[in-house]
């Protein structure tokens, strides 16, 4: 699968790259600091003297929550010596700081799961494009997805008077943020595709490990979810805790 990196030059700029399979030429170029936080980064890396600012770490809190990070002294890698990795050479930094950060991840939801599912069992009822909203990225974090859908089924308010409320199917699709938006003929067809797949657990359906593409599908509280995401792999502990997860927001909790 293709990956991207990128190097804080310095406190404006940064250096991006899109690597693919080894015999691709890696694609790189220049950007500006405030673009950090619209990108969906498999590792993000930075020189330790820039830890030291107040004011840069500060506006670099959001891209830390969501990327991956390394200070580039602790990898032996500079910008120079960035702009010129090869998709063989970029490799290797790839899996050991993004590896490393999905274990992190999985490791904080393991303390924090029963926290987490009475806050989004409290979103389901009042806000349910909120609860998916939070569910997706909770799930991007620890699937550790370049891409990543869920579908499920709302309930469309009547717009006029002497209407009734609407059965709808919203997906809430993105690779660094959610985008939730109203589904249509291919997000019903999935759905029905599906439909006596669907239970309490979560259950992986199909999974391209050459690919990275992975299908699963689920219930929550009886209504039915469809999952779709390009992974870099998929350990016995992701399922574990997706597992949890799902369990978890069957109760109704308070």
């Amino acid at each position: 699968m293709d990956f991207q990196l990128a190097f804080i030059k310095n406190p404006q700029q940064i250096i991006l790259k899109d690597f693919g399979q080894i015999t691709k030429e890696p694609r790189g170029k220049i950007m500006d600091i405030e673009e950090l936080s619209n990108l969906n980064l498999q590792g993000l890396f930075l020189s330790e003297t820039l830890l030291e600012d107040p004011e840069f770490l500060g506006n670099l809190t959001t891209s830390v929550e969501k990327n991956p990070i390394r200070t580039a002294e602790e990898i032996n890698l500079n910008a120079d010596l960035f702009e010129n990795l090869t998709t063989e050479e970029a490799t290797p930094y790839f899996h050991k700081v993004y590896n490393s950060w999905v274990l992190q991840n999985n490791l904080s939801l393991l303390e924090e799961l029963t926290t987490v599912i009475k806050h989004l069992n409290n979103l389901w009822p009042n806000d349910r494009t909120a609860f998916f909203e939070e569910f997706w990225s909770i799930v991007r974090r620890n699937l550790g997805t370049s891409e990543l859908t869920l579908v499920y089924n709302d309930m469309q308010k009547a717009k006029k008077e002497g209407e009734k409320n609407k059965l709808i199917k919203v997906k809430v699709h993105g690779t660094a943020k959610p985008n939730p938006e109203e589904g249509g003929e291919l997000e019903t067809k999935l759905m029905k595709n599906y439909e006596k797949l669907f239970q309490a657990e979560f259950e992986v359906v199909e999974y391209n490990k050459e690919k990275g593409q992975m299908v699963s599908v689920f219930t929550i509280k009886k209504s039915p979810v469809i999952l779709m995401a390009n992974i870099y792999g998929l350990t016995r502990l992701q399922k574990s805790l997706m597992k949890a997860l799902i369990d978890g927001l069957q109760e109704n909790w308070v």
